[in-house]
């Protein structure tokens, strides 16, 4: 006669093997030196994106991004028609396995030129998102997604 796991059983596996890789992954401490070097990274990149000097931004994207896609091709994803500024930065998690960090950056938006009484009333919006960035020979590089 052959074992046949029940339903529960299967679960109860799914569960643990699960629950184990969990453990494998590592969030590790990011020194002082290395989270103030990475919030500078974050600064000096959104310093670029603040005057949308995007062949400046390009610069800060991993270096396989970089080999991948042409200046021109990440240039096509961004529109000249907002005026950003920082507000903050915080890093959120690291990863040490990996060498990531999420970070949470918020920034102020509004349009170049209002083109309407109501765009005009609401100014500037704020924003929140969070971005990757990984450490490859000594340096922090934003992991810029391809959608």
């Amino acid at each position: 006669m052959r074992f046949q796991p029940s339903s529960a059983s299967k679960v109860a596996i799914f569960v643990i093997v699960v629950a184990l890789l969990g453990g494998c992954a590592t969030s590790g401490e990011l020194s002082d030196s290395k989270k103030n070097q990475l919030i500078q990274r974050v600064k000096d990149r959104w310093a670029c994106l603040q005057v949308n000097d995007y062949v400046c931004a390009y610069e800060f994207l991993t270096p396989a991004y970089r080999q991948a896609f042409s200046p021109e091709m990440y240039l096509g994803r961004f529109s000249n028609q907002l005026l950003r500024v920082l507000t903050g930065a915080t890093v959120d998690t690291y990863d040490a396995r990996a060498a990531v960090a999420s970070v949470t950056t918020r920034v102020m938006s509004r349009p170049v030129k209002y083109t309407n009484a109501a765009s005009r009333a609401i100014g500037a919006t704020p924003s929140t998102s969070t971005e990757s960035w990984i450490r490859k020979n000594g340096e922090w590089w934003i992991i810029e997604s391809t959608r």
